[in-house]
């Protein structure tokens, strides 16, 4: 092999590695892009969802003031939801207004515009509570209209959703019962 030679396979391998290391840069800055775009992506999806629980607690409010009871008060609801089957066309606007905010809430969690430990953390027991107080009229309108989609992103925030307190097993009173349990 000739001087020429050596030099122009040396100045080859050289590029090459040039070459292999210019891509390796290239790929990583790429990376942190992408990682960087996610945590931004995650950053706004959290802050959408701050922004709607909190323009939600205005709606809330309103409802409250119109005749919704507490989320936790079994018995209103019960009664709310028994003069809303038996045709109390007020009661059915009440019903439907308010689980239609939540309704909204889950279709944004589905489809990821809005963060679901976010709304575990903030609303959990309530959106639990909310399901299981009104499920029975939820039912009752999906056999009505022979729908079953009706609020079933409700529904299926609620089975998203992490219960956490516990009843202790030695019985003492003074525990709050499970989330999403009505207060006796």
């Amino acid at each position: 092999m000739t001087s020429y030679e050596r030099w122009s396979l040396i100045a080859s391998f050289g590029s090459l590695f040039v070459s292999v290391v210019a891509f390796g840069a290239v790929a990583w800055q790429l990376l942190m892009l992408s990682r960087s775009t996610d945590q931004d992506h995650d950053r706004r999806r959290k802050q959408a969802t701050m922004e709607y629980l909190t323009a939600n607690m205005d709606r809330r409010k309103a409802l409250f003031d119109e005749g919704i009871p507490h989320e936790r008060d079994h018995g209103a609801i019960t009664t709310l939801v028994g003069l809303s089957l038996s045709g109390d066309d007020r009661a059915t606007k009440l019903v439907a207004s308010y689980l239609t905010t939540f309704n909204f809430l889950a279709v944004g969690a589905q489809t990821d515009a809005f963060d679901r430990h976010v709304i575990d953390e903030a609303w959990g027991g309530l959106i639990i509570s909310v399901w299981n107080n009104y499920r029975p009229w939820v039912e009752e309108q999906r056999r009505r209209h022979s729908e079953p989609r009706v609020w079933e992103n409700l529904e299926w925030l609620a089975g998203k959703m992490t219960p956490r307190r516990n009843i202790v097993p030695d019985g003492d009173a003074g525990n709050l019962p499970p989330q999403g349990q009505p207060v006796q």
